[in-house]
């Protein structure tokens, strides 16, 4: 299957610019188990299909007052985030309030666009204790009735970054700038 177009922030049309073959594996699942449905249920995903990406999978549940919980967190991102926080609501877990709100309203135009959504981003640490990275995250919308969206099946990559390399791009946007977004 070949990826089909997005449509970048200013409306035109480009292809996904997905340079982790877990982040278009993941894609290219969620466009088979959509169908011809705008998009797949939970119960359509199979965690034996997808064994690899498991690490790397978020299940995040919106609910009726549009709040979003962590349902399931897989290895990779507990270990990144340094807490596993499923069942616990994002809004309480999300670091700084910038931060937290940049990360909800990803999860709010995915799930109001009905559309998978990409996005990545530098992370700096305020303290410099914790290494620099870059993620690679894709929202992708899971809905009950074929009509609202009551789940975001998300897959977040994280690259990390040397100080070496950070220095010597003279990259300063603390604590997170995002670099990418795309919604699909």
């Amino acid at each position: 299957m070949t990826l089909p177009q997005g449509r970048g922030e200013d409306g035109a049309t480009c292809r996904p610019p997905f340079t982790d073959p877990r982040l278009e594996q993941a894609y290219l699942y969620w466009l088979a188990k959509a169908g011809s449905r705008d998009m797949p249920g939970r119960a359509d995903l199979d965690p034996t299909e997808i064994p690899k990406l498991l690490p790397h999978v978020m299940l995040v549940e919106r609910l009726e007052d549009g709040r979003y919980r962590y349902r399931l967190i897989g290895t990779e991102n507990a270990r990144a985030h340094g807490v596993n926080a499923t069942g616990r609501f994002l809004d309480e877990v999300l670091p700084g309030p910038g931060y937290g709100a940049h990360v909800l309203a990803l999860y709010d135009e995915c799930v109001q666009n009905r559309r998978p959504l990409y996005s990545e981003c530098l992370f700096f640490s305020p303290a410099r204790r914790e290494p620099e990275r870059h993620t690679k995250v894709l929202f992708m919308p899971l809905s009950s009735d074929d009509t609202s969206v009551n789940m975001v099946f998300v897959v977040q990559i994280f690259h990390y970054i040397d100080r070496a390399t950070r220095e010597r791009h003279f990259v300063d946007a603390r604590p997170y700038t995002e670099i990418t977004h795309l919604l699909l």
